[in-house]
């Protein structure tokens, strides 16, 4: 008996061995973590924070991505499965937009420089008199933080709306 433990056990490690030397998987450099933005259409749809649209075919996977929530982390194996590392559910889904490219785009907010002039008509209708108006630059950036603030709360809200949906349909109250 003990032989046999001896044996398998230089065999586990033999093998160990070899799959170090190997060194990864050809399959595991085509993984990558993506945060969940949406699910949409009864789950036959998946927009991950990419930007890439994910389409679910089979319909016992739509049942399990329906109840899969914004932010929860997805796995994206070889172009083909998404795995939900927060459920443990791995479904199959072929992707129908791929990821936006991160350019770097103008901001959502208008950004003001020290050179933003408002003209403002003070005096008689021909003269050039007038007040300026020169935006800080730390006020700017006080607003972008806000908004960017207001985006992340907006996220919460769905996620939290996406939760409350779950617990209704879970207790028989909701649609």
């Amino acid at each position: 008996m003990a032989l046999i433990k001896r044996l398998l056990g230089g065999l586990a490690l033999a093998t160990l061995a070899l799959a170090l030397l190997a060194g990864p998987p050809a399959h595991a450099a085509e993984a990558k973590k993506v945060l969940i933005k949406s699910v949409k259409e009864v789950g036959t749809k998946v927009v991950l924070m990419d930007g890439s649209e994910w389409s679910i075919p089979n319909p016992d996977d739509q049942e399990l991505v329906y109840d899969w929530l914004p932010f929860q982390t997805v796995v994206v194996k070889n172009g083909k499965v998404l795995v939900n590392l927060y459920r443990g559910d791995i479904v199959d889904a072929s992707m129908t937009k791929p990821p936006i490219k991160k350019a770097k785009a103008a901001p959502s907010t208008p950004m003001y420089s020290s050179s933003a002039v408002q003209q403002v008509g003070t005096g008689p209708a021909g003269s050039n008199a007038g007040t300026q108006v020169v935006v800080p630059e730390d006020l700017v950036n006080r607003m972008d933080k806000i908004l960017n603030r207001m985006e992340d709360l907006e996220f919460s809200l769905k996620s939290i709306e996406m939760r409350l949906l779950r617990l209704e349909r879970m207790a028989g109250v909701g649609p």
